[in-house]
């Protein structure tokens, strides 16, 4: 795998930029939200561990809402969102929804010692130690966050932080359930 660089960065979120503001649900704008309809097709996998070394697949979450964001201890945005994310799961969890932490290329002892520092309760928090998913979600920078619909269809896209905890942003994600 390619090393994510700030030039694949910038030009994944320049096309991200490019995308038309066409993600509408029950009224709300995702693209003011900074979310987007990807603009390629993603045939997503998973097959990772979680910290308790439970293996998690994509259709361990059949008919739910799937936030899957990707991230790194050394990602300053990435660090900043988790929080916001754990908080966003407990909001929606009882309601169908769930949200997938990826860490890509962490030690595990690394990743605990971040999760140490903040509040990440009820975060499912997985491990891609060998790099397989860069390739696999077209990940050019980090953080990148995919939501799926309960089909497991890829129908929104983020490349950098999101303030995912935000009553907009809630109401936004809530919406998706009836589409």
């Amino acid at each position: 795998m390619r090393d994510l660089n700030r030039r694949d960065f910038l030009a994944g979120s320049a096309a991200m930029a490019m995308l038309p503001g066409t993600a509408f649900a029950a009224g709300n704008d995702f693209y003011q939200l900074g979310l987007a309809e990807p603009a390629f097709s993603i045939e997503p996998k998973l097959d990772l561990p979680d910290l308790g070394g439970t293996v998690h697949t994509l259709s361990d979450y059949s008919g739910k809402i799937l936030l899957v964001s990707f991230w790194a201890t050394w990602c300053p945005p990435c660090r900043k969102e988790m929080p916001g994310l754990a908080r966003l799961n407990r909001e929606l969890g009882p309601e169908g929804f769930s949200v997938l932490a990826v860490n890509v290329g962490d030690r595990q002892d690394r990743i605990e010692g971040f999760l140490d520092e903040i509040d990440y309760d009820g975060l499912t928090v997985l491990m891609d130690t060998e790099k397989a998913m860069p390739s696999t979600w077209f990940l050019r920078g980090l953080p990148v966050t995919y939501i799926l619909d309960g089909s497991g269809k890829v129908v929104l896209a983020a490349i950098g932080d999101r303030v995912w905890d935000s009553d907009e942003m809630i109401a936004a994600l809530r919406s998706l359930k009836g589409t």
